[in-house]
Formats: structure tokens, sequence, C-alpha cells
């Protein structure tokens, strides 16, 4: 819930508030988050242990901004959906059901985009690296913590180590910074709007990688399709984004596919619990 929470929040502020200063948005971010992961946690592990890690991250965040500054979010969430066919890809084992269940969810999306898939191939492809770049994130970040015991504090502490000395080098050299340090809206408010979109960005990232850590990274990819439905859905009645039959069409094959995951998670987790609660009942009826 957490995860469903604050994406929708920060994608909808990224995408009113933030138009060109990605550098900088990245940088207070990172900034903000290591203060916080200091206050509240330990250093254990040097940042050269998530520098992989680090660097799908930073790929994943720059090629998903820049295709949300040239795409409606409707269209951008529609491609996200397809974050989970990446992900179903990438694991080593899989069952029939999840199959099905990402089977549907991609025809879902394709459904919905299909109509608009030769309006901005750059805005398409962005958003598939997106994806791509973030499916390989889930999965080091669940190995991370398997392997090396890295919690989630201190994942985010050490990824935002590693990217700011070249996030602070991108502003520069872009001259981002300067024209962000002279912007006539640099004002109390701004700074404001700035902030809440930075603790949203770490409260996200948080959000997930401590579900990543309790759960399999499929599963996070679905949470992560249920939340980009209701933003699509968000768009539609109250940002009054134009949506059509088609793409409608398109959201309830894919909630239909997420339903069905949903369903056999709630098995399986019958199937394993309920032998041991009738194991203590007998043990102490004996």
């Amino acid at each position: 819930m957490f995860v469903l929470f604050f994406s929708k929040f920060e994608i909808l502020m990224d995408q009113v508030s933030i138009q060109n200063d990605i550098h900088e948005l990245l940088l207070y971010e990172n900034i903000l988050t290591t203060i916080i992961c200091l206050l509240m946690g330990k250093r254990n592990h040097t940042s050269k242990d998530t520098l992989l890690y680090s660097l799908m991250y930073c790929l994943s965040t720059f090629s998903g901004m820049k295709g949300l500054q040239i795409m409606n979010i409707s269209m951008y969430m529609t491609l996200r959906r397809t974050l989970i066919l990446f992900v179903f890809m990438m694991q080593k084992n899989w069952k029939i059901s999840n199959f099905m269940s990402v089977i549907f969810i991609t025809l879902g999306a394709i459904i919905a985009g299909q109509e608009h898939l030769d309006v901005n191939y750059l805005g398409y492809g962005l958003i598939l690296l997106n994806n791509v770049f973030n499916a390989l994130a889930l999965h080091k970040s669940k190995q991370l913590n398997y392997e090396k015991q890295i919690d989630p504090l201190e994942l985010l502490f050490q990824n935002s180590c590693n990217q700011i000395p070249f996030l602070f080098i991108g502003a520069y050299a872009s001259k981002e910074l300067h024209d962000f340090m002279n912007s006539q809206y640099l004002n109390e408010k701004f700074f404001i709007a700035f902030t809440l979109i930075s603790l949203m960005g770490f409260m996200l990232c948080y959000s997930t990688n401590l579900c990543n850590m309790y759960n399999s990274p499929i599963a996070i990819a679905i949470t992560h399709n249920i939340k980009d439905i209701l933003i699509t859905s968000y768009s539609f009645f109250f940002l009054k984004e134009e949506y059509d039959f088609q793409i409608l069409a398109g959201i309830i094959v894919s909630y239909f596919g997420s339903i069905l995951y949903s369903i056999q998670k709630v098995k399986e987790i019958k199937s394993i619990y309920l032998p041991l609660s009738q194991n203590e009942k007998e043990e102490k009826h004996d």
C-alpha cells in the first residue's frame, strides 16, 4: 500500500512541478535521502557493494523521467505496466499461473497503447528502457539483501552516496544548476514542492525495497501494475485527459491479470499456513 500511495503522488507532482531540472531534483532527493538514512540507520557496508545497483537505478530513473516529460500520464502508465514482462523473463523459476497473469497484464498494456504507438517513438523507447533497468534493479536489490544482508535503508544510503557526485557533475555540466539557482520560480513555495517530491521519492524507494525484501520481484511488479492502473484512472477523472474504449478495455484486461495473480498468491499462502495452524491445534488438543 505504501508503494501505491507514494508512487501515485510522486509521479503526478513530477510531471506538474518539474519540467527541465531532472539533475537538481535527483541531486536534492539523494542528499535528503542520505541525511535521513544517517539519522535512522547505521552503515555496515561500503558503497562499492551497491555500485551496479546504483547504475541500474540511475538509468531507470533518468529514462523514466525523460519519458514522463514528453508523454502524458495515462500513456506513460500504460507502457509502465509492461514492467512485469521484463521482471518475469529475468526469473529463474516460474509457474503457469504467474505466466497467465503476465500475459493478461501485458496484453492489456498493448491493447491500451496500440492506437498511439506511432505518436512518439522516443517516449515509448525511453519507458521500455525504464522497465528493463527497473526489472534489473529489483532483482539486484533482492540479491543484495539475500547475499550481503543489506537492508532497504542501508541500500538507499549507499545508492545515494554513489549517485550524488555524478549528479552534481551532470547538473553543473548541463548548466541546469546555474539555471536552477537563477530561476524566477525559486521561492519558498517552490522549495516546499521540491522537498515534498523528494520525500515521496524517498518513501517510494524505501517501501519498494522493503516489499522486495519480503516478497519476490514479480510481486512488486504486480503492485506497481495496480498502482499504474489507479494513476491512469485518476488522470482520466481529475486531470481531464482524453480516453477511449480501447484504453479502458486495456486497463480492465490488465487489472484482470493482477487479480488472477493475487488469487493464486492467496491460495499459496493458505496452503502453507493452514496446515501449520491445524498442527498447532492438534498439539494443543493432545
